[in-house]
């Protein structure tokens, strides 16, 4: 084996939707002046070169120490692109001698905000994922910037994925008002996606775990029951029974209960109605053309714009330049 063949260790990030095989493809590529046309056709030909530049320089925080990711110089750290960020956060992520675990998971969330605050989106990340840990991280302190990170993994899956997630975000932001104690809020975007689309299981699974414990252990029950009544009608291609049956015991054992009193009877009636609709009468799901309807303000979401090579800092492509000769 020669010494280009050699595999290569790559900076990685669990946030990254480019393979590591077509990463190294396109490094390789470009450093021995071959075509990047002929790699992978389909990606862009410029997000090649933003993807070359971006993990080019990203392989270099694999040199730094864990010190220095947490102080953040930048004479020796460099632009922090998004991607680069991500790379950084993920080196603190790993248990490390260095740094308290507060200071480290302190630094992590400022890498992740600077990524998913910037105003352009790099090829090589998948943003709603970065979007959702950092909304997760927010609810365990209690934090309404949840909801402003759970928008923004809707508005982003809106441009770039035209809502192919859509259902699934719409209960996080649902579940992300509940936890806030936002009842009324929370509940009413359930009762709307169950009216869309009364045959999404999903929708009854969110409503089976995730009620009884934050003290609505009878809508629970209610979301349970209408899980199992949607299985037996259509079938159980996603094995949900049993989680299903557990949920139902959990929720009849519950002593977190009797919080459906602090909901406005309006939201109450428009739930009830809405477990009563038919499982037939709607199989589309939720509608994208009603989303600034469920989600009040999302119309006003920043969403970042598709990253151009002329965004890479000019000492990167510079780098790039010289590494490519």
């Amino acid at each position: 084996m020669t010494k280009a063949d050699e595999p290569v260790q790559y900076a990685m990030t669990r946030y990254q939707q480019i393979t590591e095989a077509v990463v190294d493809e396109l490094q390789r590529t470009s450093v021995s002046g071959g075509d990047l046309y002929k790699v992978a056709p389909w990606i862009s030909h410029e997000n090649k070169r933003i993807i070359v530049a971006e993990a080019l320089d990203a392989d270099r925080v694999g040199a730094l120490s864990v010190r220095m990711l947490l102080v953040g110089d930048d004479d020796e750290v460099g632009p922090l692109t998004d991607y680069k960020c991500a790379v950084m956060a993920e080196r603190l992520m790993h248990p490390s001698g260095a740094g308290s675990q507060a200071t480290r998971d302190a630094r992590v969330n400022e890498l992740l905000t600077l990524a998913g605050r910037s105003s352009t989106a790099s090829p090589l990340l998948a943003y709603e994922s970065l979007y959702r840990d950092l909304a997760e991280s927010a609810l365990l302190d209690g934090d309404r910037s949840a909801l402003d990170w759970l928008m923004r993994a809707l508005a982003h899956n809106r441009r770039f994925h035209k809502s192919d997630d859509l259902a699934f975000q719409l209960i996080d932001i649902a579940s992300a008002h509940l936890q806030l104690g936002d009842l009324d809020e929370g509940l009413r975007l359930l009762a709307h996606l169950i009216h869309q689309d009364p045959a999404n299981q999903w929708t009854y699974r969110f409503m089976a775990t995730g009620l009884g414990t934050l003290g609505l252990a009878d809508l629970g029950l209610k979301g349970t029951r209408r899980g199992l009544q949607l299985l037996d009608e259509r079938g159980d291609p996603e094995d949900l029974r049993d989680e299903f049956l557990m949920a139902e015991f959990d929720v009849r054992a519950s002593e977190k209960r009797g919080r459906e009193a602090d909901v406005s009877s309006d939201v109450m009636a428009e739930l009830e109605a809405a477990l009563a609709t038919d499982f037939s009468a709607s199989d589309e799901g939720p509608a994208g053309q009603s989303l600034d309807v469920l989600v009040p303000g999302l119309d006003e979401v920043p969403v970042k714009r598709p990253m151009r090579f002329t965004d890479v800092p000019e000492v990167l492509r510079d780098r790039m330049a010289r590494a490519c000769r």
